[in-house]
């Protein structure tokens, strides 16, 4: 396989799990139950694409970061594998009583949709980890595309949500957000893996 195809494999399955847009299912048809379907899909498109424009941000403008406050790559992929290990585990395991709440008179595809719920801190954290790893043109095309289609699933996903509901079930639909949240946890292992070995050489021959 192309080394851009396979780039692109494995920043798409990353981004989508942690995206995870099962888990934005409940929020979004609490916070629009009483709007027409039209309102809805406009909402769904809406926060998808302010979500891809923030996590495109964060992959053209990591590496500056890294400048700014001279922090190594190995340095953040060990943090953010960490993060997004605990964000798979609360996937996982939520805590008891945990639910979102919406900030009154916020615009709901921007806040909480688009941010936290999609592109929040462990979204963000991948793609910056991710494009850290891209070191020509191809591979950051790869990238871009990888979250191109991860928002696309995430407005596929929210638009016909009331049927995936209905179709899955509530406990269907909770499976599955606990298989992502494996995904997440595999994710996040590998980065301190490969920021572990990156940082301390010995370890990769050992």
């Amino acid at each position: 396989m192309e080394p851009s195809l396979l780039f692109f494999a494995t920043c798409f399955i990353s981004v989508l799990a942690i995206v995870n847009p099962l888990s934005t299912i409940g929020v979004f048809l609490s916070l629009l139950r009483n709007d027409p379907p039209s309102e809805r899909h406009k909402v769904a498109f809406r926060s998808s694409l302010a979500a891809f424009c923030v996590l495109i941000f964060f992959a053209i403008t990591g590496y500056f970061v890294f400048q700014i406050y001279s922090i190594s790559v190995e340095a953040f992929r060990i943090a953010g594998g960490l993060v997004l290990f605990y964000i798979g585990m609360r996937m996982l395991f939520p805590p008891a009583g945990e639910e979102h709440r919406h900030v009154p008179g916020a615009q709901v595809y921007l806040v909480p949709l688009a941010i936290p719920l999609t592109s929040g801190p462990g979204a963000i954290t991948t793609v910056v980890v991710l494009a850290s790893q891209a070191q020509n043109f191809w591979l950051e095309l790869a990238l871009w595309a990888a979250i191109f289609s991860a928002c696309a699933v995430n407005y596929f996903v929210l638009r016909h949500s009331d049927v995936i509901v209905r179709k899955l079930g509530h406990t269907g639909v909770s499976s599955l957000v606990k298989i992502m949240g494996l995904l997440v946890c595999a994710v996040g292992v590998q980065f301190v893996i490969t920021g572990l070995k990156a940082a301390f050489p010995l370890l990769a021959g050992a």
